[in-house]
């Protein structure tokens, strides 16, 4: 622009100078010499102040053109281009109009652009979903935490190989499946991850948003909490089954033969009859395990009354309802609760609480074993009771797990096959949540066990 700019000016020069000299040449006709000088000087005068307009013309058009040019380089950036403002009549009114036009579309695009972006990523951010975007190049384009999540990964934001976030063999193949044949794919897999196994729906899909520009999206659906609850109800059918066949069996096949003549036998019909006492009070326990937990799901229940809990008399209670469990394996019971042991809670729910934890140190204890209920209250910490046992104790591996509905730990590592459906410490921890309490477990193998409750004050 500049160049322009002196290309004009050195135009104008060369027309002021070739017309000063036709002008002198006609002036050096006039026969008065004064007359002469002073023609030259106002002649001379006149092309001076004539550059002069032409420069300053010259200047201000090539400021307006600057200012143009400017303008429109701006263009790529639309938050920093501004506005030019020319009078209607100047001659390049309509092309600063123009360039105004285009810089507040190209300005309110940018705008639309940016706030679907903004949308865009905080959809992946909070997407319950796993998203991963991976081009023809086998680079991860895009990720969202989600899917760094699900696999255990930290989120890079620049490209890089897939391979550095996908590990497991069987996702790997399914995306190089998808990339090579240009077929969707969608499966579950079991991927192994680095704290546990994860169930997971993956969603390979190919696509290609320009020519030559192929890239395969990787959908993740967490599935481990779905198959976990599925297992659990299966678990659930299975020990539910087999707890009710038992008793059932039992009774069923000792009724049978008191009404085959054992009932002539007083020996044995006393004999019988007690087994099948003992039977039905199984069946019994079963049942109000699984009716408690329907309680539990019930918007009733989710409520407390609160009220003031004796609570040594609560513990004295339930030790003796389960008396004749506790004398049938020769126990040892301490029941260390002051009597002036005192607590603001909802009574019914403390005392399936308590039941459900005497009941478990009495089913998993050793015969002759040690059972104890104790009880620590401080006025900073709140109070907390603990039923201890001298059992079989629960393997580390497991210690997670107990207080998941349905689950039983493994038959072997307690040495026998213990009757129960695995909900007694579901609800332990549903009701002591529910209390705004918190139950934890204290266990080692061949040594015992030790379950405590804390509330806080």
């Amino acid at each position: 622009m500049r160049t322009l700019g002196r290309r004009l000016v050195f135009i104008a020069c060369l027309v002021n100078i070739a017309v000063l000299i036709f002008l002198l040449a006609v002036i050096g006709r006039v026969p008065d010499p004064r007359l002469r000088v002073l023609a030259a000087v106002i002649i001379i005068a006149a092309m001076i102040i004539e550059s002069l307009i032409i420069l300053w013309l010259i200047a201000n058009q090539q400021r307006v053109v600057s200012d143009l040019t400017t303008q429109v380089l701006r263009l790529s950036s639309p938050k920093d281009a501004r506005r030019i403002i020319l009078p209607d009549n100047h001659a390049y009114a309509d092309l600063a109009q123009a360039i105004n036009m285009a810089a507040d579309e190209l300005r309110h695009q940018s705008h639309v652009f940016q706030r679907q972006e903004n949308e865009l990523d905080n959809l992946l951010e909070y997407l319950p979903v796993g998203v991963i975007v991976i081009d023809r190049r086998r680079m991860t384009q895009l990720l969202n935490p989600m899917a760094a999540q699900l696999l255990e990964i930290n989120v890079d934001s620049k490209p890089h190989l897939y391979t550095a976030d996908v590990r497991q063999y069987d996702l790997t193949e399914q995306i190089e499946g998808t990339m090579r044949d240009h077929q969707n794919v969608r499966q579950t897999l079991t991927l192994q991850l680095p704290t546990s196994p994860r169930t997971l729906e993956v969603s390979t899909i190919y696509t290609e948003p320009r020519p030559d520009h192929q890239q395969v999206l990787v959908l993740l659906y967490d599935l481990t909490e779905v198959t976990q609850i599925e297992q659990m109800q299966l678990d659930f059918v299975s020990n539910a089954s087999h707890e009710l066949k038992t008793p059932l069996t039992a009774i069923a096949g000792f009724t049978e033969t008191l009404l085959a003549g054992a009932k002539n036998d007083p020996e044995k019909r006393d004999e019988f009859l007690k087994i099948i006492d003992d039977q039905s009070h199984e069946l019994m326990d079963l049942i109000e395990d699984v009716l408690s937990v329907s309680r539990l799901q019930n918007p009733v229940s989710q409520t407390a009354t609160i009220t003031t809990v004796d609570l040594r008399t609560l513990v004295e209670r339930q030790l003796t309802l389960q008396a004749q469990s506790i004398q049938r394996r020769a126990l040892h019971v301490t029941n260390s609760v002051p009597e002036s042991a005192r607590v603001e809670t909802d009574a019914k729910k403390l005392e399936q609480i308590i039941k459900n934890l005497i009941s478990n140190a009495i089913k998993y204890n050793r015969h002759a074993g040690q059972l104890a209920v104790t009880f620590h209250s401080s006025s900073d910490h709140g109070w907390q009771l603990s039923v201890k046992d001298t059992g079989y104790g629960i393997a580390k591996d497991q210690q997670s797990r107990i207080f998941e509905r349905f689950y039983r730990g493994d038959p072997s590592r307690n040495k026998q096959r213990i009757p129960g459906t695995g909900l007694g410490l579901a609800i332990v921890h549903e009701l002591t949540t529910l209390l705004k309490g918190e139950v934890s477990v204290q266990s080692q193998m061949d040594v015992g066990t030790t379950m405590t409750i804390s509330f806080p004050k």
